[in-house]
């Protein structure tokens, strides 16, 4: 400890203005911050976070609307059927009537 003249105690080495502090009580923080190893393995890690970390709880919103959409009978349906797929079925429907000439 030193003492500045003004009987306060001033801890460590005097810094130069505009000199970045490094703590070192962040060993392991600074390890991986700073070093090639320690930014893969931090990658590594939010992954497998990312896989089998607990589902983020979101808020949905369903909202239910009766009868089926305006067009449905100008789409696609398929049936499928589980314990045979050579029974499903996919049902195009028929091309719209040209309108006609004049």
């Amino acid at each position: 400890m030193e003492s500045d003249g003004d009987r306060e105690t001033v801890d460590g080495p005097p810094t130069e203005a505009g000199v970045e502090e490094h703590d070192d009580t962040g060993g392991f923080d600074h390890w991986r911050k700073e070093s090639a190893l320690g930014a893969v393995g931090t990658g590594v890690a939010r992954g497998l976070h990312a896989v089998f970390g607990p589902p983020v709880d979101e808020v949905v919103i369903v909202a239910s609307v009766p009868g089926d959409p305006p067009d449905a009978s100008e789409r696609v349906r398929v049936i499928l059927d589980p314990d045979d797929p050579t029974k499903s079925v996919a049902i195009m429907p028929e091309p719209p009537a040209a309108p006609p000439s004049e």
